[in-house]
């Protein structure tokens, strides 16, 4: 008896692995010569990997293993290494899980239909409903940048005016897809890429919590689940604490400010959305550091001369610190922060009390936390 069982739970591995094969027939009309397929994917062990397909008679084909459903690649890419390579690269995004896959086609992957699995479908289904606003935002982009180089008010601000209600129409689709396909590897790298720069429970759980069981435990999953919980200890009602070297070069300790206010900024010199923030900072600290109100700016700098000349040119006479480390910042590592700008007010006893406070209107933010 106890044999079977050992061999049974011998066999689990193979079986599982066996699961998540997949297959991809492709079929280009057109003949093409000196071109192959490239399949970029993630395999079994959630590793990247690349693999290639010759092309003959217009038809190519992939097997392999993957786990989950990820965002994968095909490209049609030359042999020719002295190929002077022009125009846009040819390849198409897809979901890859396990499963069968059909790509039909005449000489473009990027034009190719790709159909399979309920990943893909789902994918399809999103892009779908995604397409033409896109291809909106995009005019409406260059013509920002146009209007930006020729350094035209006027016209970037009706870009501005006319993109308001297009990207509400974007967010209330991304939105609607996400709560109505919970079960869909293609929701949770939507919330992972589209929802979570900044965790705040307040606004992000509603998301997180929509996904289900099955997506949450694949590789994306996992990652993300990973970031929520460090980001969690940023949450309100949490007590933080940090160590890092200031622009003095002395150890700094943000417990040595207990019995005060503070409002923890992240920043950067090379952050434009920080810097515009910097002079409602600076209105704050002026009005409300007679209240026994500090703040504390760290730095995602990677250069000390960088920061330090931002720190000058912004006027920024609070404690400023930073390891020079980028978003390998220790404080960021540790809290998950993959972006900014990002704050923390915290009370007299070291508490959070805030968490994301910006605008012109930051004083009166402030003030109605400060006792």
């Amino acid at each position: 008896m106890k044999k079977i069982i050992f061999t049974i739970l011998c066999l689990l591995p193979f079986v599982v692995m066996a699961q998540d094969k997949f297959e991809i027939s492709g079929n280009l009309s057109k003949t093409i010569s000196d071109k192959i397929v490239v399949l970029s994917y993630k395999n079994s062990s959630g590793k990247d990997k690349n693999d290639t397909a010759a092309i003959n008679n217009g038809k190519f084909k992939f097997k392999g293993e993957t786990a989950f459903g990820n965002r994968s690649y095909l490209s049609l890419v030359s042999q020719k290494k002295d190929v002077q390579h022009s125009g846009q690269p040819d390849y198409q995004a897809f979901y890859l899980e396990k499963g069968k896959y059909r790509v039909v086609g005449t000489d473009s992957i990027a034009t190719a239909k790709i159909t399979g699995t309920q990943a893909q479908t789902d994918f399809l289904v999103y892009t779908s409903l995604m397409d033409t606003m896109q291809a909106h935002y995009r005019v409406l982009a260059n013509r920002y940048l146009k209007a930006r180089s020729a350094k035209d008010q006027a016209a970037m601000k009706q870009v501005q005016v006319e993109g308001k209600p297009l990207g509400m129409r974007m967010n209330a689709t991304l939105d609607a897809f996400i709560f109505s396909h919970p079960d869909s590897y293609v929701t949770l790298d939507l919330v992972a890429t589209e929802k979570a720069a900044v965790i705040d429970p307040k606004v992000f759980d509603p998301y997180y919590k929509s996904l289900s069981k099955r997506v949450m435990s694949s590789f994306t999953g996992q990652k993300l689940a990973a970031r929520y919980q460090k980001a969690m200890q940023l949450s309100i009602g949490k007590t933080l604490d940090f160590t890092q070297t200031d622009d003095k070069g002395n150890e700094f300790k943000l417990s040595s400010l207990r019995g005060k206010y503070v409002l923890v900024d992240l920043w950067a010199s090379w952050c434009a959305p920080c810097r515009a923030e910097n002079p409602n900072l600076l209105k704050a600290y002026n009005t409300l550091k007679d209240r026994k109100f500090e703040i504390v700016g760290i730095s995602l700098d990677e250069t000390k001369a960088a920061w330090l000349k931002a720190v000058a040119q912004d006027k920024m006479p609070w404690a400023q610190v930073s390891d020079l480390k980028g978003f390998k910042n220790e404080v960021a590592v540790k809290f998950g922060i993959t972006a900014i700008p990002q704050n923390v007010l915290i009370d007299p006893q070291g508490m959070i009390i805030g968490k994301n406070l910006r605008g012109e209107d930051l004083t009166e933010q402030l003030s109605a936390l400060i006792k």
